[in-house]
């Protein structure tokens, strides 16, 4: 947007100046994806293409959904809270673009992967845009670029969005950054109608960007509207408040078509944990409270700040006390609540939601200073610099509202950040702007007496660069340098990738995820409406969304915790606490679930713990688990997804996957009384050999009865191990006397019986 002197600074000197600031900002550009490709190597792996757990695996199996059926949409998916399904909560805007751009320029899977991973980079690029149009509207063009400087740069902005990494976040940072530079411009004393109106035009993109993006949009949406709503009604700023009014409804009424072709959203009609219509009622109310506040100071211009202040509040009152009547829209406001407020349970187990510094007895997120460099240690002073800026003689008077505006800006959010490391993400556009205006101040006040305006503008721009250089050096040397030197390394090198990626979390969960799709019977629904998947995976919440897109399965928990389902997530719980078999075969069975996937930080105690420790071998009086067999496991030396947050200790795979069978029932003919031993040798995926033994007493009709789980089908020695395999027949023990016995594959999947010295009768 064009800005002239007098309404936010210089131009950028002529048309020279233009086209210097110009390739400036896309040098900066240019940092910040280079910054942002670093690791590289960690996500472009021979032909493959690696993804981190968590949500940008959903990301992924939305988007490739609109890849595979452009332009259609994945509103409902009965791959989450299996066997039920359920709506998506997440707006669709992030996952669309994705899967568009990558049905206009891919052609299979991994180019529409290609497409995915550069999301993050392209949301951060797009985002240095406004905040050097904030930075020089606040104060110059030099500030501007100071500002998008320290962005592409900042650590807890770069985590969010660099190369492999397509998560909401990214774009959740650039349309907030968008929103933001509409703020200030739009608080800025003395504008024109015409630009009041554009920058009205850039507020409602911003804000119906966010809201189509992520559900917690509304924090944004309703602060910027309130500080908005402050700065129109102390400027006496009637345009403003109508234009506000405008853009809120407009942002707001925009959203209807997709809801109305959406299912019920989770959680209710005016959910705030999911895409629903509170937005729109949310919207609706901002648009009424700053239109009847623009009009009240309309009718009477220059009457003080009492009138537009009291019938706005009253509107706003009233929306609130209709709100408060409805039980619906109290109740759908408890879980935002209990999310920030860390009530809910949720931020105890999620790591970004922990605090940047130790608060009482919570841990911090690590050290703040690899998110932050040393600029963490200046948030909490961030308001008062803020406040500061605006208060300042030697701030224009026209941006000194905008400045204000960026103070309450900054302490919502930098309160936040503090308190969960996550918001620093949506912190960082803000803070760089502030950053860049200061340095530029503080420059600007140190070479203030020098005549020469080249050297002086030189020693500014020196000087602006090492404050940030020394600030940034804590992360730079921690963690950009070594990540440089091992992606120079990379690219020099060319080769097979080192055991530093191949063992990685990311890298262990990919080729897992594969072995588990390759082994398991495919199941309808995945990119098609129908038909609805037959059997499900139950895992660990954390693994849900991987073995959603990675493995193309059905899962009853994911990182959307209990929100997408509460029933299943309980049974899914059930299952993973179950001490006996017969207790965790009732609840695979309410899930449909026909696989197990097992990590290493499964409960000893537990069904699941025996299952990965002892392969479903008996353990500490425990007999061996009848109707489990252990399918495939992970490439020895992996790292787990807990890993991210702990070392594990000892070697073995970290994820297995285990089958849940009928099994063969074996009748063996002994004398009444006797012991019988029937044992199996084994071979995992990777060659590991482990055992399968039972022992039983035969009964007083001289038979003792087995329910095994394993076949003994031996593997074809031309094709290589994919899964586990018996390696001869069963061994049967009676009394010092030995006998072999071969199992079908059909015995074990239909629960026949197989007859050992004995006929049936």
């Amino acid at each position: 947007m064009r800005m002239n002197p007098e309404h936010g600074g210089d131009s950028g000197g002529g048309r020279g100046g233009r086209v210097g600031v110009a390739a400036a900002l896309a040098c900066l550009m240019l940092l910040a994806l280079l910054i942002r490709s670093l690791g590289f190597e960690f996500v472009f792996v021979g032909d493959e293409v690696i993804f981190p757990p968590a949500d940008a695996q959903y990301h992924l199996r939305r988007a490739f959904y609109t890849f595979a059926n452009f332009p259609a949409l994945l509103l409902w998916d009965s791959y989450v809270n299996f066997p039920d399904g359920a709506p998506v909560p997440w707006p669709p805007l992030f996952d669309i673009a994705i899967g568009g751009v990558a049905h206009l320029v891919a052609t299979d899977v991994v180019g529409f992967e290609r497409v995915a991973a550069w999301a993050g980079p392209a949301c951060a690029v797009i985002a240095l845009i406004p905040i050097y149009l904030s930075g020089r509207l606040l104060a110059s063009p030099a500030a501007g670029l100071a500002a998008a400087g320290v962005y592409a740069c900042l650590p807890i902005g770069v985590v969010y969005s660099r190369v492999g990494n397509p998560d909401h976040h990214a774009a959740v940072a650039m349309f907030g950054a968008w929103l933001l530079l509409a703020c200030l411009g739009l608080a800025e004393r003395g504008s024109p109608a015409g630009r009041v109106r554009r920058w009205g035009l850039v507020l409602g993109f911003a804000q119906l960007g966010l809201l189509l993006t992520w559900h917690g949009s509304l924090l944004y949406v309703v602060l910027a509207n309130a500080l908005l709503l402050g700065a129109g009604i102390l400027g006496r700023g009637a345009g403003v408040l109508l234009v506000q009014a405008g853009a809120a409804a407009t942002s707001g009424l925009l959203l209807v078509p997709l809801l109305l072709a959406s299912p019920a959203p989770l959680g209710g009609t005016f959910s705030s944990i999911s895409f629903s219509w509170f937005p729109v009622l949310v919207t609706l109310a901002i648009a009424s409270v700053s239109a009847v506040a623009g009009l009240a100071e309309n009718r009477k211009p220059g009457g003080g700040v009492a009138r537009p202040m009291l019938w706005g509040a009253s509107v706003g009152l009233l929306w609130i006390a209709c709100a408060a009547l409805v039980p619906e829209l109290r109740e759908a406001l408890a879980p935002a609540l209990g999310f920030l407020a860390q009530t809910d349970s949720v931020g105890t187990i999620t790591g970004e939601q922990n605090p940047l510094f130790g608060i009482w007895d919570r841990l911090p997120a690590g050290r703040g200073e690899l998110a932050w460099g040393g600029f963490v240690y200046t948030l909490p002073f961030l308001p008062v610099a803020a406040a500061w800026l605006g208060l300042s003689p030697s701030t224009r008077r026209s941006t000194r509202p905008s400045a204000m505006l960026l103070a309450g800006w900054i302490f919502v959010f930098s309160v936040l950040a503090l308190d969960q490391r996550r918001y620093g993400n949506d912190l960082a556009p803000a803070f760089a702007v502030l950053f860049g205006v200061f340095a530029c101040r503080c420059a600007a006040y140190f070479t203030h007496p020098m005549r020469a305006s080249g050297l002086r503008a030189s020693l500014r721009f020196v000087g602006v660069v090492v404050l940030a250089g020394a600030l940034l050096w804590p992360a730079v040397a921690s963690v950009y340098g070594p990540r440089a030197r091992a992606s120079l390394e990379a690219l020099e090198t060319g080769g097979e990738p080192g055991p530093a990626i191949t063992r990685s979390v990311a890298y262990t969960l990919a080729q897992f995820m594969a072995e588990v799709r390759a082994v398991t019977p495919e199941t309808g629904g995945y990119s098609s409406p129908g038909p609805d998947p037959v059997y499900g995976v139950i895992a660990h919440p954390n693994l849900g969304h991987a073995i959603q897109y990675g493995a193309r399965r059905p899962s009853s928990t994911n990182p959307f915790w209990w929100y997408i389902g509460p029933e299943n997530w309980k049974k899914a719980f059930a299952f993973l606490e179950a001490r006996s078999e017969g207790v965790a075969l009732r609840w695979a069975e309410a899930l449909r679930g026909r696989y197990v996937l097992t990590t290493a930080d499964e409960d000893p105690r537990a069904v699941t713990g025996q299952l990965h420790a002892y392969d479903g071998g008996a353990m500490e009086g425990k007999p061996a688990l009848a109707h489990f067999r252990l399918i495939t496991e992970s490439e020895p030396g992996g790292r787990g997804v807990s890993e991210i947050f702990r070392p594990r200790q000892g070697g073995g795979p970290a994820y297995k996957l285990f089958e849940i069978v009928p099994g063969a029932r074996l009748v063996v003919e002994a004398p009444a009384g006797e012991e019988v031993t029937v044992s199996l040798a084994l071979r995992a995926r990777f060659g590991r050999p482990f055992g399968y033994r039972v022992v039983a007493r035969a009964d007083p009709s001289g038979k003792a009865t087995f329910n095994v789980p394993y076949a003994t089908e031996l593997p074809d020695l031309s094709e290589p191990l994919q899964r586990t395999r018996a390696q001869g027949p069963y061994a049967i023990e009676v009394a010092g006397d030995r006998d072999y016995v071969h199992v079908s594959e059909e015995a074990v999947t239909e629960g026949a019986q197989v007859f050992v010295g004995a006929q049936p009768r």
